[in-house]
C-alpha cells in the first residue's frame, strides 16, 4: 500500500525562502514546532491514505488526461500566498491562498467526481475547499506557554503579509513516507 495524497507544489523560489524566514520567526518562538519543510511545501488538493499500486497507476492516468491535460492544457494560473493563519487552537499555522479560488474549486470538484465515479473512491466530507498552505503543526502538549502570547501576536500581526506567487500549472500525485525525521514526499509517475 502507498500513503498518498494529491496535491499542488509550490515552486517559487523567492516565495519559499519568504516562507522559510517566517517558519524560522515561528520555530524561535515555539522550538517544539514541526515546521514544513521548503521542499516538501505543497496545498492538498486531497488526502487519500493508503492507496494500492493498482489504483496509483489509474489515478496518475486519470489527473494526467482529466485534470492537468483537459482543465490546465499547458497554461499557469497565478496565485499570491497572503496572511497567516491557524486552526484547531494553534495545532496547524498556515499561510492563505489568494486569486481565483473559483478555479481551484472546480479542480477540486472534478477531481472529487473523477476519482469516485471512476475508481470508487470516497468524496472529502467538506466540498467547500480551502486552499492554504500548511507550514507548520504544533501538538498541544508540545506548546510553550511562557513565549505563547508572543506567537499569537506574531500569527496576528501577519494576517496580511505578502509571501510572494504560487503559480499552479498541475496537480500531482504524491506518495509519503512517513519517517522519524518527518515525511518525505516524492512524485507518483507510471
Amino acid at each position: 500500500m502507498i500513503r498518498s495524497f494529491i496535491a499542488f507544489e509550490l515552486k517559487n523560489k523567492e516565495t519559499i525562502e519568504n516562507v522559510a524566514l517566517f517558519s524560522k520567526r515561528l520555530k524561535q518562538n515555539q522550538t517544539k514546532i514541526r515546521i514544513v519543510e521548503p521542499e516538501n511545501l505543497h496545498m492538498t488538493l486531497k488526502f487519500l491514505g493508503n492507496i494500492s499500486e493498482t489504483q496509483a497507476q489509474k489515478m496518475y492516468f486519470i489527473l494526467k488526461k482529466d485534470i492537468n491535460e483537459a482543465l490546465f492544457s499547458g497554461r499557469s494560473i497565478n496565485f499570491k500566498l497572503r496572511g497567516v493563519g491557524q486552526f484547531s487552537k494553534y495545532s496547524v499555522l498556515w499561510i492563505k491562498l489568494v486569486g481565483e479560488i473559483q478555479f481551484i474549486q472546480n479542480i477540486k470538484d472534478t477531481v472529487e467526481n473523477l476519482l469516485y465515479e471512476k475508481l470508487n473512491i470516497e468524496r472529502d466530507k467538506r466540498s467547500q475547499f480551502k486552499p492554504h498552505l500548511t507550514i507548520g503543526r504544533l501538538k498541544r502538549d508540545k506548546i510553550n506557554y511562557k513565549t505563547f502570547e508572543a506567537l499569537k501576536k506574531l500569527i496576528n500581526d501577519n494576517k496580511k503579509l505578502d509571501f510572494g506567487v504560487f503559480d499552479i500549472s498541475q496537480v500531482k500525485l504524491k506518495k509519503s513516507v512517513l519517517t522519524p525525521m518527518g515525511p518525505i514526499y516524492s512524485d507518483l509517475v507510471y
